[in-house]
């Protein structure tokens, strides 16, 4: 057996050692260095998280999910489940830190050489958890990987503009862009993004046995693996400050009442899908808190516009169905404080390029019914509105109480549950979580050309010359008055097209015992973040 071998059994058995470089620095100029910034940063996030106090360690941390992911392989796919994991276990070449600003994590410094060639120089001595050092022919892999088709999709779709990687030297990759791209270290900078993995390790084991045994350059490494509970490991040569917990164990508690029991009687400290109907229980428990944020995912309806043979194919008849929802009443009865009704398809985090002015859809049932009478519907074809049982918190009653509000308006409407997921039902429940913090990393990387809706043969719509032109705009402009232009036109098409509309902005609420310390920043983006920063034991 080669000494490869023996180091590639070692991270299966083991999953050990990790290192991960998380500077950053805001992006002045053509070169971006992120050890510029990373002593100051790291004293501010220290500051931030002990509030002036050491953190104290806690050999177990014990969370509650309401499912495990079953992939974990990041650069397979990512998903509301897997990305919980993953931050705390891999690494991007960027990140985006908790101000907003792009950062460095695996990447030391990059350059753009011209305006289609960026250079990336990773940190020296970055090392993966089986031992094995992190170079720029793990990187190159891990991008070669993704752009040859491997996965399904979620990720490859980030980098719609990257053409190819280079090897510069063992430190340094050089990424080749089809065409100027002004959003490309914000694509390089999200949590959604290429994670990098071990070139050796993966062609050694395979990828099948990566996505049970995976291997990053995280601060905790994977211990176990069972269809009820994976084991996260700290480990103790990251390059980095430690985190507070020694081991996570992410226990899987499907039934929301088993994990309110299991928090209330000791046996976790943390739980995730807290039910709205359920927070004044934990919060008049001893020792026990419940938190919440508003989240990055906008969940939305899709519209099938392609089927000539369905009422669906008629714009006024899509408007009508965007105008009868009475999104407010939805957030009222739903959810409680984080929760709210977007104006438009688009998040306020992407500064800006955010469009405050911008109205969205209103709620107008009078409107409705004259667009439904216009339309021509003849009151007899029953819409379908598909969706996974239970899979999107609320996503059952909000249906149920839209297939009303649309009966409200003269359209008949019913729930259809199904495991099949399918662009080409006449409205599809789905969610929109934003990549990054600019309209490419959400309305357009959804409905944009190459996504799942706008597929040629299993898509719901062809996007508009109006659209895609708003969408080159964005990716190619550095003018901020063209982007915001451009941002708003996405806005307005979406809304008077009607591929499909949004329902509300929705929020993640967890069930806390006393004594920890929570910055919950990043949970805004559906992770759970447990790095140094994150997470403070009171003493």
């Amino acid at each position: 057996m080669t000494k490869k071998t023996l180091r590639v059994l070692a991270g299966m058995m083991a999953a050990a050692m990790a290192l991960t470089a998380c500077g950053s620095s805001g992006t002045t100029g053509s070169q971006t260095t992120a050890s510029q910034t990373t002593s100051s940063q790291a004293e501010t996030a220290q500051t931030d998280s002990s509030q002036g106090s050491q953190s104290a360690e806690l050999d177990v941390l014990r969370v509650g999910l309401a499912a495990l992911p079953t992939d974990l392989d990041p650069d397979k796919s990512i998903g509301i489940a897997s990305i919980k994991l993953f931050y705390n276990m891999f690494d991007t070449l960027l990140f985006t830190d908790k101000e907003g600003n792009i950062c460095g994590q695996l990447a030391e410094s990059w350059e753009w050489k011209d305006d289609t060639t960026l250079n990336v120089t990773l940190r020296e001595g970055v090392t993966f958890q089986n031992g094995e050092p992190c170079t720029a022919e793990d990187v190159k892999f891990t991008f070669d990987r993704i752009l040859s088709g491997y996965g399904d999709g979620t990720i490859a779709v980030l980098y719609e503009t990257l053409d190819s990687v280079d090897i510069v030297d063992d430190l340094t990759v050089s990424f080749k862009l089809k065409e100027p791209d002004a959003a490309f270290e914000q694509r390089l900078g999200s949590i959604w993004g290429a994670s990098i993995v071990p070139k050796d390790y993966v062609e050694e084991v395979g990828d099948e046995a990566f996505q049970t045994a995976p291997i990053g350059t995280g601060p905790y490494m994977m211990t176990e693996y069972s269809p009820e509970k994976y084991v996260l490991e700290r480990y103790d040569g990251f390059w980095g400050e430690a985190p507070a917990a020694k081991k996570i164990e992410f226990i899987a508690y499907p039934e929301a009442s088993a994990r309110m029991t299991a928090l209330i009687t000791g046996e976790l400290d943390i739980i995730n899908d807290v039910p709205g109907d359920a927070v004044e229980t934990i919060q008049n428990t001893e020792g026990l808190n419940v938190v919440g944020t508003p989240i990055k995912n906008i969940h939305i309806y899709t519209f099938n516009t392609k089927d000539e043979n369905s009422i669906m194919s008629n714009q006024k008849f899509r408007q009508a169905i965007t105008m009868a929802i009475d999104r407010q009443e939805l957030v009222d009865t739903l959810w409680t404080d984080y929760a709210k009704v977007p104006n438009g398809h688009q998040f306020e985090s992407y500064g800006d390029l955010y469009i405050e002015d911008y109205p969205g859809v209103q709620y107008d049932p009078e409107k409705a019914r004259q667009l439904v009478a216009e339309s021509g519907y003849d009151g007899q074809e029953v819409i379908s509105i598909e969706m996974a049982d239970g899979y999107y918190t609320n996503g059952n009653q909000a249906g149920e109480a839209i297939v009303s509000m649309l009966a409200d308006v003269g359209i008949k409407a019913e729930v259809v549950f199904t495991d099949v997921f399918s662009f080409q039902a006449d409205i599809r429940a789905w969610s929109s979580a934003s990549r990054f913090d600019n309209p490419l990393g959400a309305l357009w990387l959804l409905f944009g050309p190459g996504s799942g809706p706008a597929n040629e043969e299993k898509g719901s719509w062809t996007p508009t010359e109006e659209f895609v032109q708003a969408g080159q705009t964005l990716i190619e402009s550095r003018d901020l008055e063209e982007q915001r232009e451009a941002a708003r036109t996405l806005l307005e098409v979406f809304d008077t097209y009607c591929p499909g509309t949004y329902l509300y902005q929705a929020e993640d609420l967890y069930g806390i015992r006393d004594g920890l310390d929570w910055d919950m920043t990043y949970c805004e983006n559906q992770i759970m973040p447990f790095r140094a920063g994150d997470l403070t034991v009171a003493e």
